[in-house]
């Protein structure tokens, strides 16, 4: 099997927990302090080393880190991260701008950049390219560039970097490259059509951020539609449903992000008995028979096969690898 790195300090004391981060993302990352106070950088992590490539697998709290411009002076890092998040999500504070990203897509971001990154709780696949290996320019693309998991390239895309994850488990160190370059053309292909077409404007994705981040803040109320976020972001039902396309609409993008969310309780909930049915209901599910159906057609498993995922080891103590 291919060597890999295990990691997990969601046991261990805070302090301990926030070194071992540190130690990860010395010379690209600053711990913030103004998110200290309440989040101890507790974290579960696989990572497989391919020839100029990472893949790098991890559940995380949430918390907040800097790239600052002084470690992007001093420790430059001419890479792309492509991030798939399985829940959860994250605000990009780069240029100015304000990135929201989710499990609705796929997202390229541009690693060598000064920015702050603000996640919640979150699980996620990422791979680290060189700029070369995606054709990625810093003068002409943006630093942020997102695929719609609704789209049919989007889908697909999604589907690749599934199947690489899987197979990484099973890889010989002879195929590991074979894999990652199969892999990196595909990404390079996708990023490459997909920047040459982007038209959204300044204005479009603020609107756009200000929808999702509303959303993100009421799934809960069962009350959440169209007309609420119409009326409270001042936009027209025809404006609205324009922004959110791409992502199947208003209230497909509103079931996804609910599932998102089923699917961390799920993760981390003990396997006791009515768990599936209460977070059905605490995510707005009318009932469980509904909930189970939908679900199973967006992530390809049960709800009750997800229950504990994250209370339970998975590799054991083996595991550990390297």
């Amino acid at each position: 099997m291919a060597a890999s790195y295990y990691v997990n300090t969601f046991d261990l004391p805070p302090d301990q927990a926030r070194e071992i981060w540190r130690e990860i993302t010395d010379e690209t990352y600053e711990l913030s302090q103004a998110g200290s106070a309440g989040s101890y950088y507790r974290f579960a992590t696989r990572m497989w080393f391919a020839p100029d490539i990472l893949f790098f697998r991890i559940r995380a709290q949430a918390n907040t880190i800097i790239r600052p411009s002084k470690l992007v002076e001093g420790s430059p890092t001419r890479l792309t991260k492509v991030k798939l998040f399985k829940y959860g999500g994250e605000t990009i504070q780069l240029d100015g701008e304000k990135h929201h990203l989710d499990s609705s897509a796929l997202h390229f971001i541009d690693q060598n950049r000064s920015k702050s990154e603000t996640y919640s709780d979150h699980e996620l696949d990422s791979i680290f390219l060189p700029y070369e290996a995606l054709g990625y320019d810093p003068s002409t693309h943006p630093p942020v560039f997102s695929v719609s998991l609704e789209s049919a390239v989007g889908r697909f895309l999604s589907a690749s970097v599934e199947a690489a994850f899987q197979e990484l488990e099973h890889l010989s160190p002879n195929d590991l490259p074979v894999l990652a370059e199969s892999l990196s053309g595909t990404l390079r292909s996708v990023f490459t059509h997909g920047t040459k077409h982007q038209k959204n404007t300044n204005t479009r994705n603020d609107q756009v951020n200000a929808i999702k981040d509303f959303i993100e803040k009421n799934l809960k109320y069962s009350w959440l539609g169209a007309d609420t976020i119409s009326q409270e972001l001042k936009l027209s039902r025809a404006t609205l449903f324009r922004h959110l396309e791409e992502y199947g609409g208003v209230n497909r993008y509103i079931l996804s992000r609910r599932l998102s969310r089923a699917y961390r309780d799920l993760s981390e909930a003990q396997p006791v008995r009515g768990v599936v049915k209460a977070i059905a209901e605490r995510w707005g599910f009318s009932s469980q028979a509904h909930f189970s159906r939908v679900f199973k057609e967006e992530f390809d498993v049960s709800p009750v096969s997800l229950v504990g995922r994250w209370t339970r080891n998975p590799h054991d103590a083996a595991a550990t690898d390297n």
